[in-house]
């Protein structure tokens, strides 16, 4: 009986686009619209709400029995985004947990930082889940969010669909769109990824999850060397309170509990 569902399982995978390798969504993706930069979600053939969501997002439907059984991948759970795995508990960003800090996002730290207001033009390089990025859009910004990896910037496309906001998610990594890009913005901003701090508890799980995934091969000092040849006003950075700042040029920081932004002006 299981080599016969095995091979029935063959034989409708056989028939699935075969894009969701690990590597696949590891690697870099131009800012052009390509497979490998939307993923496809994997469904159960009578789940309609996954169906209405993949509509959404434009993604292409591949049947639940063939997703990866060793990478991250799109599914669908009780009508919301999932990244799932098959040896992890699947990862939902729900809209209402991060919705209390959209609502007050006039009065967040990275709002004061950005000088955030309508109309200003921010690029957030290293976007994640774009919640950042979304922040400062709903205070009128036009904002383009950068996330090199495709589940990532899925998630991201998903989370400003669902907060109403109007924020551009590209799936690009940083130091290649603003080599290829000739687009000059107001505010570049950057979140590094902070290494897990060895005396705190766990971050919450979808900081864990951005961790697996993230990509982790970018010469931060090259970006931002590139950054300053397409920021008019300023360049923002996000980092531990604790941590140095990373360049030595900083004009002044915005300080929070845990976090401060480190405000650089490009003369």
């Amino acid at each position: 009986m299981g080599a016969e569902l095995a091979h029935r399982r063959s034989l409708v995978c056989s028939k699935s686009v075969s894009s969701t390798n690990s590597s696949d969504f590891g690697s870099i993706s131009g800012t052009n619209s390509s497979q490998s930069d939307r993923p496809p979600i994997f469904l159960s053939s009578n789940d309609d709400q996954g169906t209405e969501l993949a509509t959404s997002l434009n993604l292409e439907i591949n049947d639940i029995q063939c997703a990866p059984t060793d990478a991250w991948y799109l599914s669908c759970k009780r009508g919301e985004l999932a990244i799932c795995h098959s040896t992890e508990p699947p990862l939902v960003i729900p809209e209402h947990s991060i919705r209390s800090k959209i609502d007050d996002a006039r009065f967040t730290n990275i709002a004061k930082a950005c000088a955030a207001n309508p109309g200003r033009v921010v690029l957030d390089a290293f976007g994640g889940w774009g919640i950042d990025g979304i922040t400062l859009s709903v205070l009128g910004c036009d904002v383009t969010i950068l996330e090199v990896n495709p589940l990532i910037s899925t998630m991201a496309r998903y989370l400003a669909l669902e907060l109403g906001s109007n924020a551009k998610v590209v799936c690009a990594g940083a130091e290649q769109y603003l080599h290829s890009s000739a687009e000059i913005f107001d505010v570049i901003y950057f979140d590094p990824m902070f290494p897990i701090h060895p005396k705190k508890a766990k971050p919450m799980r979808r900081m864990q999850v951005l961790e697996l995934l993230a990509w982790k091969d970018t010469d931060f000092d090259r970006v931002f060397e590139l950054a300053k040849h397409r920021s008019r006003d300023r360049i923002v950075v996000k980092r531990r309170r604790t941590a140095l700042p990373q360049q030595r040029s900083l004009a002044w920081s915005v300080l929070g509990k845990t976090v401060c932004f480190d405000v650089y002006r490009v003369s």
